[in-house]
């Protein structure tokens, strides 16, 4: 039977919320915009407890959401490339910073599970044969199966911006391994693609206070 490792900050329910506040985490992207790495990210900021309320920071006039939103326009409608990702989440000066990988979709898939682990969410980034524009989701969790003490990885559970909402889960689409190509699935439809990166969002490590001494004159 196959079994799923969720990132800690997920609730799944009627609607997916953040497990600390129970504001709604899914940030749905619209049929116009490229914005879909937009949206990983601002999910990817709650999950780590850098953005209270992913799904309304057009709404928000100070703090780190209304600072995130002015950010979006120059990207808005044609995306982020890799570079201009991890610039994007550097920039925002919010405490994490990007760690990319790119390669092959055994290193993809092994780097996104020791991230997990660490309770590091990763956007993963992909094209389909026949579309123009690449596509980005959110690693949320890793599916496999235990054999004995071994746990071996062979989907990644991803919240799709594009996709819709997921209900009493806590991923709405997966990328499966195991074939030639990695395949895309949702409820609806399945497809080959080809994984271009990996980008996890790290929170930075503060160093810890200095010790001061006193002595006795």
């Amino acid at each position: 039977m196959p079994i799923q490792k969720l990132h800690p900050g997920l609730r799944p329910g009627k609607q997916l919320v953040l497990a600390d506040s129970g504001n709604p985490l899914f940030s749905r992207q619209g049929h116009w915009d490229s914005g879909s790495a937009l949206h990983c990210v601002a999910m990817a900021f709650a999950l780590l407890g850098k953005l209270t309320d992913p799904v309304t920071l057009s709404r928000s006039d100070s703090g780190p959401e209304a600072v995130f939103w002015d950010r979006t326009w120059p990207y808005y409608l044609h995306g982020l490339t890799r570079s201009e990702l991890e610039s994007f989440v550097l920039e925002l000066n919010l405490g994490v910073r990007p760690v990319a990988l790119s390669g092959g979709r055994g290193s993809i898939l092994n780097f996104c599970e020791r991230e997990l682990q660490q309770g590091n969410p990763v956007i993963v980034g992909w094209r389909r044969h026949g579309v123009r524009d690449a596509h980005a989701a959110l690693v949320v969790g890793i599916e496999g199966r235990q054999h004995r003490r071994t746990f071996e990885p062979d989907a990644l559970l991803l919240l799709d911006p594009a996709a819709a909402e997921p209900g009493l889960a806590a991923c709405n689409a997966r990328l499966l391994f195991g074939q030639k190509r990695p395949t895309y699935v949702t409820e609806t439809e399945a497809y080959p693609i080809t994984l271009n990166t990996a980008v996890s969002i790290r929170p930075i490590a503060r160093p810890p206070p200095a010790v001061i001494s006193s002595g006795c004159a």
